[in-house]
């Protein structure tokens, strides 16, 4: 397979894009922002990236115009918006792109079955995996890899039950269940190792994360770093799911969130998934320790 050198992404302007177009950049590749027209972001991303505008409708004509000549795509867009990535897919093998990375990353594993259940969201993430699937069998110049990081720990505090500010944090069972974690900056760092081992990650869903810990461990890391003991809540993760499970179903949008942090904390070691990528990608855990003292400095 050809090197790749020409990428471009989309959904620059979420917290996700904004560190995989640092990370993209930092790495040397040629990058171009894909935007609808109707976006009011600003195109002054920097002096090295191209930003193309297409109609809203990211019809795949369109779509396949601006991707003429590029070599990989990413999407950082929300993983619910699955239409417009088949489209893209479609768009990616008419223009010759050779790698298209869908919006897969954070927090849950879509293929496993108890995510499926709790979370129809993963049920369109695997769909989408599913059709990119069949899109390689009738066109092996095209590729695919998902790329799945479980917790972003960086991203949002409240939405992984950390609450530096009131110094507590809230824990399910005994809190000593182990789950992977990633930095945002590790997002973008396995992006680009993917781009940049296109042979070995092709048609893959790999798993990379900053450190396995449980959340016992987050929190004696909080503790240290604050100089202050942390109240601890904790929640019957069993009762727990039901009871989210059963606001979800009724319709309430905040108990999927919860959900999410629940399948993110219980279902969530990735070192146990047959294609955990640390070592293809050449990654190596982050310090806990070091990446809560970041977290403090930032907030």
């Amino acid at each position: 397979m050809p090197s790749i050198s020409k990428v471009t992404l989309l959904g620059a302007d979420g917290k996700v894009g904004a560190t995989i177009l640092q990370g993209l950049l930092s790495a040397k590749f040629e990058v171009t922002i894909l935007k609808r027209q109707s976006s009011k972001s600003s195109d002054e991303n920097s002096e090295h990236v191209k930003v193309v505008r297409i109609p809203d409708e990211f019809k795949v004509d369109d779509l396949q115009s601006v991707l003429q000549g590029q070599d990989a795509v990413v999407a950082s867009i929300k993983g619910s918006q699955v239409e417009i990535q088949k489209r893209i897919a479609q768009a990616c093998i008419k223009a010759g792109v050779q790698r298209f990375i869908p919006a897969d990353f954070g927090s849950c594993d879509s293929s496993s079955s108890l995510t499926q259940e709790l979370v129809p969201l993963y049920k369109r993430k695997t769909e989408l995996r599913e059709y990119l699937q069949e899109l390689v069998k009738d066109h092996p110049s095209f590729s695919w890899t998902s790329l799945v990081c479980g917790h972003f720990f960086d991203w949002s505090l409240d939405f992984i039950h950390v609450f530096p500010a009131e110094q507590r944090a809230d824990i399910l069972d005994d809190g000593e269940k182990v789950f992977s974690l990633s930095t945002l900056s590790r997002t973008a760092e396995a992006t680009v190792r993917i781009l940049q081992r296109a042979d070995q990650t092709k048609n893959r869903m790999l798993y990379v994360q900053s450190f396995s810990v449980s959340q016992n461990e987050v929190v004696r890391e909080y503790e240290a770093a604050t100089g202050a003991k942390w109240k601890v809540t904790k929640y019957d993760a069993e009762q727990f799911k039901n009871e989210q499970k059963a606001k979800a179903d009724a319709g309430d949008s905040s108990a999927i969130e919860e959900l999410v942090w629940y399948l993110g904390t219980m279902d969530a070691d990735w070192r146990t998934r047959d294609d955990f990528a640390m070592q293809l990608l050449g990654l190596e855990d982050e310090d806990l320790g070091e990446a809560v003292r970041k977290v403090l400095q930032s907030a």
